[in-house]
């Protein structure tokens, strides 16, 4: 038994050994050695605001993890996919030019975003799940709410033989929106969500640019503050469809025991001007009347910032 015991503990330790040897020899990189170094810094611009960069600044510092997509522009050029923890970090690349494609939403425990077309760089697309609606000549989805999303192409990298640096800062692709909506009687009230209508299903990562031939509904869930008489909600999108024939409808739907509808106005050209997210100018009152007889809701025709919704329960 002893002589078992022994055999048995030289085993382990050369299993042991070995294992040990696997993790500390370096691993053998092909290429020359790129250092990255992306900066928590977001381009402001004509529809992007200082506080707002600010704001999807704090977001992109919380990086899990970054990936860069490396186009070959030559003959001594390969392409490949590569990732680095955090925003910085190394790759290997051989020596040539390329473009590179680098992005983010790792954020969360998931990612809620997919990627199509990844080895061709002017069709790469950035998508969530989605479900057609209809098939009129734009295509209408429901899409669920995109994570952050940020991207950055570095064009015309020149790797070279040795070491090589690249700094880049990375932008939004996908947009946070907010709103609050002024609301009487919300003790009645178990829940409420929003529906939008008409924003963007997807992104083109090389410029931004989007499918125009498709607009999506979004559902979001709302926030009931009855110490403010307020109904809250946020989300990220990719942005609101920009032809004017696409309506950005807004419906609230109030649950406590039964469901109630109710289409707010149409603020469609205020949403649009919102390219790159921002707050939704809701200026409506809705007023729950309780034991109000009335089957219906007809929202009176007044001013926009007087306006008040009743809805009988």
């Amino acid at each position: 038994m002893r002589r078992l015991i022994v055999i048995l503990s030289a085993l382990v330790f050369v299993v042991t050994s070995c294992h040990r040897k696997t993790l500390l020899e370096p691993e053998h990189h092909h290429g020359s050695e790129v250092v990255i170094d992306l900066k928590v810094s977001v381009s402001v611009d004509a529809n992007l605001d200082h506080e707002s960069a600010l704001a999807y600044e704090a977001v992109l510092a919380t990086a899990k993890s970054v990936t860069i997509v490396a186009y070959p522009k030559g003959p001594t050029s390969v392409y490949g996919v590569h990732k680095i923890k955090g925003l910085s970090g190394s790759i290997w690349l051989m020596p040539g030019t390329y473009d590179l494609l680098i992005y983010t939403s790792d954020f969360n425990e998931l990612d809620g975003i997919y990627y199509t077309n990844l080895d061709n760089l002017e069709k790469v697309e950035a998508y969530t799940s989605q479900a057609k609606i209809s098939k009129t000549k734009v295509k209408s989805y429901v899409i669920e709410q995109p994570d952050p999303l940020f991207v950055h192409l570095y064009e015309n990298f020149h790797v070279i033989e040795g070491e090589n640096s690249l700094e880049s800062g990375l932008d939004p692709m996908s947009y946070k929106y907010w709103f609050d909506i002024d609301v009487d009687g919300l003790e009645y009230i178990s829940s409420v969500y929003m529906e939008i209508d008409g924003m963007y299903t997807s992104v083109y990562m090389a410029d931004g640019s989007h499918n125009e031939d498709e607009y999506a509904l979004q559902k979001i869930e709302t926030q009931i503050c009855r110490d403010e008489n307020k109904i809250k909600g946020e989300f990220y999108s990719f942005g609101p469809h920009q032809d004017d024939s696409v309506k950005n409808t807004m419906v609230l739907t109030f649950i406590n025991g039964r469901t109630i509808k109710v289409q707010l106005d149409d603020i469609s050209d205020e949403i649009k001007k919102l390219v790159k997210g921002g707050e939704i100018p809701i200026n409506q009152k809705i007023v729950i009347n309780v034991g109000d007889s009335g089957a219906g809701f007809e929202p009176e025709v007044g001013e926009w910032d007087e306006e008040e919704v009743n809805i009988p329960i």
